[in-house]
């Protein structure tokens, strides 16, 4: 009887925590929308007013997968540890390091009647969910503030050649480094990218614009994509995906225009030394021919143990460069970042989404704060356009930004931003189209139409032609115009030009060795004539493709351990060019190497790749993949062989098979026809429940690189309309 009491009391506690007020403007609220899930479970969110889409699509985001929204929060508020415990501390520090809380609630204060309009009712979506469903597990937070989604996000120095052994020596003296914490390692970190390619009515079989949208990111954890629509009756009307916490679609289409987000090589921070060497006064730092004083100050970290919350004060400091991140030597490391707040971000989010032709949407660009991001852009107007960031600093080009500069050095300081038209960009080229793959803008538009190096200080890209890349040109490069249908075969292109420029190579050295080596011969000999028959195309059925992947993670582990010499000669330099990047002997090694790891995992070296590459949903973390639970083939291959379709397979834990935790996600082409046609996939379902018939299925589609209609009128909608209802029913 007490316990079960206590059962009918728990929801009563729950639901205290709101007001009457609270609730009773919510349920208001929640009338004004209508929520239509099509038959894909995708929500099409209908409102009054924009801020009421914000309230609609928190909702459904808490309806599909509440436990990653919360996750999503309770990490960017620097509280994982008390809920993970103190292996989780060092990302709480840098939450609080770079005062990521204190500047989201300054940023709400001051924004604009807009910002804040947004933001209350995307919390209030929210708090209706959990006031409506008090049984929801909420392992952390109880009520959520409209500053939440003004929290900006900390900085990595590495991209400046800090390395991870000199952040984690300045962490240890802000606190023990945390048992359990590594570094992320090989394929995984490679799948954050994306690939954008835009067609122009020239280059089109029937005369619209085509833009494909193709974000390469984590299937697990942090940074999900959620497919939505937004509808209001103050003309907003966008499609796309949000970033899973977030109200505001990324990269996405209206009627009239899309655009589409690659990460950029642009520099947009930049990483200083600082001297802290004044005779006195350790808080001073040597600038010019005098001292600055830092600003220090502490901050609690707090973190579960199995007594309960426990809690470490932490002394930060920074200078007017930024935070200090590092310690290499006897210098402090501190880092620069250029993107401004969160409101004038979303700001300018929003007006994108608003734009219906060029001229608005340059307007929204030229905001310019976004920082590092690469647009791409489409419109039924027939333009095709591209920008390569979008803030950038300007800067002293006496100086390689690549690396750590003299923070005593006034020449260092920026100069303010580049102007929108300053930036590496191209606008309606000649060749009647436009790709990145987070590549090199100097061959956006291919040789001819493409930005000029020359043009530009180097700080403005120091971005690669990549193998996703060269892949991308050649489909685009042909006199042939592309369909629609066409398209979207070509953005899931099997071709892989990184093995049809170098195995080649690899097999002529082989042939030189095996002449005199009958050991190495019999070894190898019939994986050479298996790879000299391949067409360079990855199937489910080929197994030259598993010994090529094989071959190619051999490869990554062998060059990180190369020496380099500068900060710009890093291994993704290595990941580009038709000259194998390394003596041929060497390769010939990697591929012995590759066949005895596939023997010692699959007992023989010839074995189909679809046995190999999986696709699993798993919840929780990676290491649950299972070689006995129900999984799906990929054809796929990681993104650095040239594979459009990126699927990585990171390393192995446990399993035999490999299981993909980054590549494509949420993948979109369209038509900016009379009528706009759209199709797109996510990689497993709609909701993360189990239960729910959209937990897995669009997978299939997925795996094949298939795509399914995305719905964008509203008759379409109701007429695939699986479930209509008020927030709240």
């Amino acid at each position: 009887m007490k316990k079960f009491l206590l059962l009918c009391l728990l929801p009563l506690q729950l639901l205290a925590q709101f007001s009457a007020k609270e609730v009773s403007n919510w349920q208001q609220q929640a009338q004004r929308i209508n929520i239509i899930r099509d038959n894909w479970g995708v929500p099409h969110i209908y409102g009054k007013k924009d801020a009421d889409c914000a309230f609609g699509v928190m909702y459904a985001q808490c309806e599909d997968n509440f436990h990653q929204l919360e996750e999503s929060f309770i990490s960017a508020l620097g509280r994982a540890g008390e809920v993970y415990g103190e292996g989780r501390l060092q990302g709480d520090v840098s939450v609080a390091l770079f005062e990521c809380v204190t500047k989201a609630k300054a940023d709400f204060a001051n924004a604009s009647s807009l910002i804040k309009g947004l933001c209350n009712s995307a919390a209030a979506g929210i708090n209706y969910y959990l006031y409506k469903h008090p049984d929801a597990t909420r392992r952390l937070l109880q009520y959520y503030e409209p500053w939440f989604f003004l929290l900006p996000g900390t900085d990595n120095p590495s991209a400046h050649g800090i390395t991870g052994a000199e952040v984690r020596a300045y962490n240890s003296t802000l606190l023990p480094r945390a048992a359990g914490e590594g570094d992320d390692t090989g394929i995984e970190e490679r799948e954050n990218g994306s690939n954008t390619m835009a067609i122009a009515p020239s280059k089109s079989a029937n005369g619209h614009s085509m833009l494909l949208i193709n974000p390469h990111v984590n299937f697990f954890g942090g940074g999900q994509r959620y497919e939505c629509h937004l509808i209001s009756e103050q003309g907003l009307n966008v499609s796309g995906f949000a970033i899973f916490g977030n109200f505001y679609i990324w990269s996405g289409f209206n009627a009239y225009s899309g655009w589409a987000h690659t990460n950029s090589g642009v520099d947009f921070t930049d990483v200083y030394l600082e001297r802290f060497d004044h005779p006195t006064d350790t808080a001073q730092y040597r600038y010019g021919n005098g001292y600055r004083t830092a600003t220090v100050w502490q901050d609690t970290v707090r973190y579960k143990t199995a007594t309960g919350i426990q809690s470490r004060v932490v002394t930060l400091r920074k200078t007017h460069h930024g935070p200090v991140v590092a310690r290499r030597d006897s210098f402090l490391v501190t880092i620069r970042n250029v993107t401004g707040t969160q409101s004038s971000y979303i700001e300018q989010c929003w007006q994108m989404c608003r734009s219906k032709k060029l001229k608005q949407f340059t307007a929204a660009m030229n905001k310019r704060a976004l920082g590092y991001p690469n647009t791409m852009y489409a419109d039924k107007y027939g333009n095709t356009a591209y920008w390569h960031g979008n803030a950038v600093p300007r800067r002293s080009t006496l100086f390689d930004w690549r690396e750590p500069v003299d923070g005593s050095d006034p020449a260092t300081e920026w100069q303010g931003l580049h102007r929108l038209k300053e930036i590496a960009h191209v606008i309606n080229p000649a060749s009647g189209w436009i790709q990145n793959c987070n590549s090199t803008p100097y061959m956006a538009a291919g040789t001819v139409s493409s930005p000029k190096q020359n043009d530009y200080p180097v700080y403005m890209a120091y971005d690669k032609h990549i193998f996703r890349a060269v892949e991308a040109v050649r489909l685009l490069s042909g006199p042939e115009k592309i369909s629609f249908a066409e398209f979207e075969k070509l953005v899931v292109s099997n071709h892989l030009p990184m093995m049809a420029g170098w195995l080649p190579q690899i097999l002529q050295a082989y042939d030189s060795m095996a002449a005199a080596s009958p050991a190495l011969k019999e070894k190898l000999g019939a994986v050479a004539d298996t790879l000299r028959r391949w067409n360079y195309r990855y199937t489910l059925t080929s197994q030259a493709t598993s010994i090529a992947v094989m071959w190619y993670i051999q490869y990554d582990n062998w060059n990180r351990n190369q020496p380099r010499q500068t900060t710009g000669d890093d291994n993704a330099t290595d990941l580009q060019g038709n000259q194998l990047p390394m003596p041929g002997a060497v390769a010939v090694e990697l591929l012995s190497k590759s066949i005895d790891a596939l023997v010692a995992r699959f007992g023989t070296a010839f074995v189909s790749w679809g046995d190999i590459n999986r696709l699993q949903r798993v919840e929780g973390s990676p290491e649950r993949f299972d070689d006995n639970k129900p999984s799906w083939p990929v054809a796929a291959v990681p993104s650095p062989l040239g594979s459009l379709f990126a699927f990585g397979n990171g390393q192995a834990r446990g399993q035999q098979k490999f299981y993909g935790t980054r590549g494509n996600t949420y993948t979109s082409i369209v038509e900016f026809g009379p009528r706009i046609q759209a199709r797109s996939i996510m990689y497993f379902g709609q909701s993360a429940n189990p239960a729910s018939s959209h937990y897995l299925d669009q997978a299939p589609l997925y795996v094949e690189g298939k795509f399914k209609d995305a719905w964008f009128y509203k008759e379409d909608v109701e007429k695939h309309a699986e479930r209509t209802y008020h927030p709240g029913e």
